[in-house]
């Protein structure tokens, strides 16, 4: 009676009507191609005998598993906590790289028979992988990520219109995903977007990795919903149906009802494969492990399979009871089909120059809109310029040597402290990086765009906050040389920025990358010449002084303000001249060292790039 009236809530009523309506729209669709003729040919993803182990073969993550899906029929990879179905999925994604020293990944993975292990193949048939953890831009708006995301694949603007009404996203249309610093949509459209952006270029292959997790049972319901929507969908004028396979945690009844084939795993082996529905009934009454009445099917297996807890099953005995059953594909089951799929020869997205400009694009509206990365940043420098403005004023028209000493202070202070308050745009970058991953491995941009257009966007906010910092320093305290104080500054803000970008992509996390920053910053520090003159520097450490580039933006600065100083009144220093000569800078060539600057801003730039198109792959 209690089980009864639960039911006949409303909330459970529209959630059970909702899983209706998705089962009468695929059948309505299959009724509308039926009439009107048309045959869509079938895709099948096919794995067979997977094995992944590590540590040269001590650990077993995946045990021969073998297993499809097809076009039309929705697949749920289940498994408790460190069962493999992750690891399955990134494999059958082609991220695993079992290239790597101690691996070992053997197996095969068919599309109607034909290889999928080339991956301009797999990015050609256009496979498109939805991770767990949502790697979107915070600050622009959900209609504004889907437009990026279709103008990166060439396709038309009103495929964002059809996405947005398909995954219920009208009503936060206009409304920002949110970031650290501002509120925006709630988790579970998060999730909808994310698996919209992804199915914006048309893709006849979906993996999703645990959609549901961290949503409510309502939200997990209409994610679910959605996919096996997808799943049964054709594109009538394509003819082309969508392999989708997920995994999940722990899914409800009702979510449980929507899957039409399921695959369970445990401690890496098949406990089962096949239908979710009858068959997986059957085949537990056959081990004597019935489903008890009102029990989630999925609950059950689960308790059963988990060997972390007591009153689990016999998990090998289950996996033994399985194979016995004979329902392993055979070699030749999957031969090639002719005519059944088109592998095409050439990425979907648009050219290169589009993209780059489509990177900048959005790059400049997050420049403008977080104020994070510029705002927070030129409020700092502000508030330090103003600082130094009012214990330095006028010093420029002061004479004597103590005051020669505060000009080589306060030129030391600039391009060593202000350079290296750069180490603040370092989480911002650190945060970007999932996004940039996720993207190159769906295959919406290469590095080279990237990196250039990060390059050409940070320069507007680089731009001002040098120009803002120069006037307030420059003027007030009477230095000389505004417009070459300006120019060194600003290149040494580029160059530090450009650092933070290659330490960004080092760093496993933006506290043990400000670490690297901060220690890379204070050597060079040491070694600029200003504790210590260069020729006063011991032999075995004289490199740090060369290869600083805070010593180039020092001896710019120390040769703008003191070269055109004809006189002081001091017993020690004479002139301007004496004065460099006295810091071992009386060779400088400022122009020389600009470009010594920029080479060190070219490097930098470089040396990002080959470590994102290297190391950051996506495959793990």
């Amino acid at each position: 009676g209690i089980l009864l009236e639960v039911l006949e809530q409303p909330t459970y009523k529209s959630m059970a009507q909702g899983v209706d309506a998705v089962e009468m729209r695929s059948e309505a669709r299959v009724g509308q191609d039926e009439e009107a003729g048309l045959v869509c040919p079938e895709i099948k993803l096919s794995w067979r005998d997977v094995t992944f182990s590590v540590n040269d073969g001590s650990k077993t993550i995946l045990d021969k598993v073998w297993g499809h899906a097809q076009s039309g029929r929705l697949l749920g990879m289940l498994g408790p906590s460190g069962s493999g179905k992750t690891t399955l999925l990134d494999t059958l994604a082609g991220r695993v790289d079992g290239s790597k020293r101690g691996r070992n990944l053997r197996g095969s993975i068919l599309v109607n028979g034909m290889s999928v292990q080339d991956a301009k193949k797999r990015e050609g048939m256009r496979l498109a992988y939805v991770q767990q953890e949502d790697a979107l831009v915070g600050v622009i708006t959900v209609r504004e990520t889907l437009q990026v995301a279709a103008a990166l694949a060439a396709e038309p603007s009103d495929r964002v219109d059809d996405l947005i009404r398909e995954f219920g996203l009208e009503s936060a249309a206009n409304t920002i995903v949110g970031t650290i610093f501002q509120k925006g949509i709630s988790g579970g459209q998060k999730r909808r977007l994310s698996i919209a952006v992804e199915l914006i270029s048309r893709p006849r292959l979906v993996l999703l990795d645990e959609p549901t997790s961290g949503l409510d049972s309502s939200s997990s319901l209409a994610v679910t919903s959605q996919l096996k929507s997808l799943a049964t969908a054709t594109y009538s004028d394509k003819c082309e149906k969508m392999v989708i396979a997920f995994t999940l945690h722990q899914p409800s009844s009702m979510i449980w009802e929507l899957l039409d084939d399921c695959c369970f795993l445990a401690a890496g082996k098949l406990c089962y494969f096949g239908p979710a529905q009858q068959e997986l009934i059957s085949f537990l009454n056959k081990i004597h492990y019935s489903v008890p009445q009102f029990s989630n099917i999925a609950d059950h297996v689960l308790a059963l399979i988990n060997e972390d807890f007591p009153g689990h099953a016999d998990v090998q005995q289950i996996v033994n009871e399985f194979l016995n059953l004979g329902t392993k594909p055979e070699d030749n089951n999957d031969e090639p089909q002719a005519g059944t799929i088109t592998i095409a020869q050439s990425e979907t997205r648009a050219p290169w120059l589009s993209r780059f400009f489509i990177l900048c694009h959005r790059g400049s509206k997050e420049l403008l809109r977080d104020v994070g990365i510029v705002g927070v940043r030129l409020a700092m420098y502000t508030m330090l310029s103003i600082l130094i403005c009012l214990m330095y004023l006028n010093l420029g028209r002061q004479k004597k040597d103590s005051d020669v000493i505060a000009r080589v202070s306060v030129l030391f202070y600039v391009a060593a402290f202000m350079v290296f308050m750069s180490v603040a745009v370092l989480p911002f970058f650190v945060m970007q990086r999932p996004i940039f991953i996720k993207e190159r491995c769906n295959g919406a941009y290469g590095v080279s765009e990237y990196v250039l257009s990060k390059f050409f966007v940070s320069i507007p906010g680089v731009l001002l906050i040098a120009i803002v910092s120069s006037v307030i320093i420059v003027f007030p305290t009477k230095l000389n040389g505004f417009g070459l104080y300006f120019l060194d500054l600003f290149i040494s803000l580029m160059v530090a920025e450009a650092c933070m970008s290659l330490v960004a992509s080092l760093a496993p996390h933006y506290i043990i990358g400000i670490a690297l920053a901060a220690g890379f910053f204070g050597f060079n520090m040491l070694c600029e010449g200003f504790f210590r003159v260069k020729h006063d520097i011991p032999d075995w450490l004289i490199w740090g002084y060369y290869q600083a580039f805070h010593t180039y933006t020092f001896r710019v600065f120390m040769w703008n303000e003191f070269k055109p100083i004809k006189r002081f009144d001091g017993p020690q220093f004479r002139d301007g001249d004496s004065v460099l000569r006295f810091y071992d800078m009386g060779d400088v060539v400022w122009w020389k060292d600009i470009l010594v600057l920029l080479g060190w801003l070219v490097f930098f730039q470089i040396s990002f790039a080959l470590v994102l198109y290297f190391y950051h792959t996506g495959r793990r």
